[in-house]
């Protein structure tokens, strides 16, 4: 706890002053959750044995089952503070695909051998909201089959090499489903490997995954419990990653890279709060009328699902990502933590 503390008085060096403008302007962040949502649940596809909950992009006939968990996150989280039942149907709705057509102990027709990391961190935080534990066995039931493919922490970070894969976000993925599925001795390997800020292989800046392998690997470190043992690293990282924000073009004018950074911000809390609240801003101001957001050119439901994501991460009355405490204390960025049985009250700047 002391060194978590230090962090945050750390990076409060790091960010500097920050002036009232970046909080000025109004908020358009709920809004644009409400929209993000309400988009991700109208791309959802619902026929009968359909084999991808959505589709790789829009006016795509492409069917990405494996995007089903990371794209179903946004609705879960946009779902803990608007509670709009559409956002949550939707969601389970995710869950029954994925507990139908994927995996090992899939009921009907299987579409793909295993769940993705994503899938079973979706699984575990449907759990969570459901409060249905089954949810939880299944994803526990998973990731010891993924498992099976990767013994190791060690044996994915080799395939990853050989196969070129430099993805530290993805790896951090891994990382959260082993934590969750209570396979510490897995999740202790793997955060090894990604608290060593200096490999060049998955931190160089010449991948194109570079914002998103600093922000994934800042969330899982510090989501997992990872900050005392890896704080110095952490800290590099946080450095590296407040050097490529930009409040007027968020994170190289990315969408999917932005909203990683938001759940970075979000995780450590703090001074960071004030980050995330401007790539929030820049996020919400990117949306199109229809809800969604473009990348390059396209809407992928995957990248309007991590920006709902993002967004609805920096309203929680008094969790971050994932249910993960921000950083020393339970501090929101737009609304105040309010007293039991009381309505939170919104964030003003202040």
């Amino acid at each position: 706890m002391k060194k978590l503390i230090f962090l945050t008085l750390v990076l409060a060096l790091i960010l500097g002053s920050t002036t009232s403008a970046a909080l000025a302007g109004g908020n358009a962040r709920r809004p644009a959750i409400e929209a993000g949502a309400s988009r991700v649940v109208e791309l959802q596809r619902t026929e009968t044995d359909w084999e991808g909950t959505w589709y790789w992009y829009v006016g795509s006939t492409y069917n990405a089952t494996n995007l089903t968990g990371v794209t179903a996150l946004g609705l879960l989280e946009a779902y803990r503070d608007v509670k709009d039942p559409a956002y949550l149907d939707a969601a389970v709705g995710a869950a029954d695909f994925i507990q139908t057509h994927l995996g090992v102990g899939a009921t009907g027709v299987p579409h793909y051998p295993r769940l993705t990391a994503p899938d079973i961190i979706f699984l575990h935080r449907l759990a969570e909201v459901t409060g249905d534990s089954s949810y939880a066995t299944r994803a526990t039931s998973e990731w010891h089959h993924l498992k099976l493919s990767y013994p190791t922490a060690a044996d994915l970070d080799a395939r990853f090499r050989v196969l070129g894969r430099r993805s530290a976000w993805d790896f951090a993925f891994f990382l959260e489903a082993a934590y969750l599925s209570s396979d510490t001795t897995w999740a202790d390997q793997a955060a090894a490997i990604l608290g060593d800020s200096g490999d060049a292989f998955y931190y160089g800046t010449d991948t194109w995954w570079y914002a998103l392998n600093v922000a994934g690997a800042i969330r899982a470190l510090i989501g997992c419990g990872y900050t005392d043992q890896y704080y110095v690293n952490i800290v590099e990282l946080y450095g590296r990653l407040i050097s490529i924000t930009d409040d007027d073009n968020g994170i190289g004018g990315w969408v999917q890279d932005t909203a990683y950074a938001v759940l970075a911000f979000q995780t450590v809390g703090g001074p960071a709060h004030k980050y995330a609240n401007s790539l929030g801003r820049w996020l919400a101001n990117q949306q199109e009328a229809s809800g969604g957001w473009l990348e390059a050119g396209d809407e992928y439901p995957e990248a309007d699902g991590e920006a709902v994501r993002a967004l609805a991460s920096t309203i929680g009355t008094n969790n971050t990502l994932d249910g993960f405490e921000p950083g020393a204390g339970k501090d929101s960025s737009w609304r105040r933590a309010a007293a039991p049985g009381q309505a939170a009250i919104p964030f003003n700047g202040e």
